[in-house]
């Protein structure tokens, strides 16, 4: 039996049945805070509409403090990020919007990725039509996307698709034409779940997909069977992955990867062998829960040059969830930051989040419709007028973590 397998033996393969009444913390407030000890407090909060939505991505452009969610009806809602004041609200596709993304040169500009089959860009000060529309035409067939980045110098774009009869493809453009640059379509079996340029190369790019495969590309190499320079085989369902840094001692780049089961595995990209598998056991472990059937991995952080990165988790159980950040240090996971909302608690699930390296500050927003800001220091007041319209809900849906179903959400 391999180290992943091994690693993931023992899973409970259904999770309604189990008996939440009996979740909870395995140790009390006053222990909690001795072990989480980076203070954090929830500095805003609000609904993005008064009928019931999903956020299900966010970015935010740090610097001109402004934050994009895509929300389950197909719009954007944007607004800033330090007091949720409301900058505009959007249609942007037809159909499911799979990320949004902040043009990383241009801060007016936003691109959204819809499982219509397009990837499009708009200027957030006139929304009203998109300036640029990316997809592929090529056999007037639609591949509906399930993810899209853009590289760090803003040049290239490359989108994922779903499996659509016997293909999956990644797509590339030149941002400045809308004709394909380049098509790969062999390196993928299953739905290309992921897709994530390298921080600092703008050539160098990551993919996942559902079969269990992460690639990392040099799109330097004209020739397709070129561009491939590693395969890692994680064994399971890959949900998503994340660029976590560059480790001076074995001066190798790692990438985490989240699994369907809400595993978290670490890679050495050029070992193609995985550091560190952290099993949902073990993260319910470190958030200090009793049931590690609720407990789920939201999104891993990249974090300042040669610091450990941080993995946001939580528990979704009603009236009694959590939602807490780790320090991933040397095949350990440790308590960092407690995220508690006294407002509403944290009993929805977590769709989408963001992390400034700079300033510590996170953003998250999930199946209720709430964004919350948490920023690191002592306990504030909320700002003023934030809960007006905050509803809190307690549902009898399936428990599940971010990545419980292969597709996006469809209301």
């Amino acid at each position: 039996m391999s180290k992943l397998e091994n690693e993931s033996k023992g899973k409970v393969q259904d999770i309604v049945d189990i008996d939440i009444s009996q979740d909870g913390d395995l140790c009390n407030e006053e222990e909690l805070n001795t072990l989480y000890q980076q203070p954090y407090f929830c500095s805003a909060r609000k609904a993005v509409g008064l009928e019931k939505l999903y956020i299900l991505h966010i970015d935010c452009e740090w610097q001109s403090k402004k934050l994009a969610a895509a929300l389950s009806n197909n719009s954007v809602h944007l607004t800033s990020t330090d007091t949720l004041d409301k900058i505009s609200t959007f249609i942007a596709h037809d159909q499911t919007i799979v990320d949004v993304h902040f043009n990383p040169v241009i801060p007016n500009c936003i691109l959204t990725g819809s499982s219509d089959g397009s990837i499009r860009v708009w200027d957030i000060r006139n929304p009203k039509k998109c300036s640029q529309e990316f997809r592929d035409d090529s056999d007037q067939k639609i591949k509906p996307f399930l993810s899209f980045d853009i590289n760090c110098n803003r040049t290239l774009l490359c989108g994922g698709t779903e499996k659509v009869k016997t293909d999956t493809h990644l797509f590339l453009w030149d941002i400045r034409s809308p004709k394909v640059l380049a098509a790969y379509s062999e390196f993928h079996e299953d739905d290309i779940s992921h897709v994530q340029f390298h921080p600092t190369s703008p050539n160098t790019l990551a993919s996942c997909s559902t079969d269990c495969l992460v690639n990392v590309y040099d799109l330097n190499e004209k020739d397709e069977d070129d561009a491939l320079q590693f395969c890692l085989n994680t064994e399971t369902t890959c949900g998503r992955l994340q660029w976590v840094g560059y480790d001076t001692k074995t001066k190798q780049e790692s990438i985490a990867v989240t699994t369907s089961t809400e595993n978290v595995q670490i890679w050495d990209v050029e070992e193609a062998s995985p550091k560190h598998v952290f099993t949902r056991e073990k993260i319910a472990d470190a958030l200090r829960r009793k049931k590690s059937e609720t407990c789920f991995a939201i999104r891993c952080f990249r974090t300042g040059e040669g610091q450990d990165p941080l993995l946001l988790a939580g528990s979704n159980t009603p009236n009694r969830g959590c939602l807490r950040m780790l320090k991933m240090s040397q095949g350990a996971l440790e308590p960092y930051a407690i995220l508690f909302d006294e407002k509403g608690g944290n009993s929805q699930t977590i769709r989408g989040a963001a992390f400034n390296p700079a300033s510590g500050q996170v953003v998250s927003g999930g199946e209720d419709g709430i964004i919350n800001v948490w920023i690191p220091g002592e306990d504030k007041p909320l700002a003023v007028n934030n809960t007006s319209k905050v509803k809190t809900e307690v549902s009898s849906k399936k428990f599940g973590g971010a990545h419980g179903s292969r597709k996006p959400y469809s209301k």
